[in-house]
């Protein structure tokens, strides 16, 4: 499965994804840095990816989109490597074992946490 990385992410990972031997896009690389969210959107709803990002502005997707989208909450404090090394194994995990789900957070322990959806009482 392809995965893409917002532009908020560092490129070295998306390097280290490529050597590994995954299908990796990064949006700079793309040429596309400062690409409206509407048309990341787009491409979400409309492809069968794993969309890695740290902005929160992806929470709100549609039911209907097809795409896996992992929220980072890893703290932007650490250092980048160490970063780099959570993404890349929590990444490595997720397309080992792909969880039912759509939206998902990647914690500080790299462990991915499938979003539950519940109805307010």
């Amino acid at each position: 499965m392809k995965i893409l990385l917002y532009g908020n992410s560092p490129l070295p990972l998306y390097c280290r994804l490529r050597a590994a031997g995954h299908d990796a896009e990064h949006i700079i690389v793309l040429g596309q840095r400062g690409l409206p969210d509407s048309v990341i959107r787009q491409r979400l709803a409309a492809e069968d990816i794993v969309f890695l990002t740290q902005d929160t502005e992806f929470e709100d997707l549609p039911a209907d989109y097809r795409a896996a989208v992992i929220i980072s909450r890893v703290p932007q404090s650490l250092p980048t490597q160490e970063r780099i090394a959570i993404w890349f194994e929590a990444l490595e995990r997720f397309l080992a074992n792909p969880p039912a789900g759509k939206l998902f957070d990647l914690l500080e322990s790299g462990e991915v946490v499938t979003w539950e959806i519940r109805e307010l009482q």
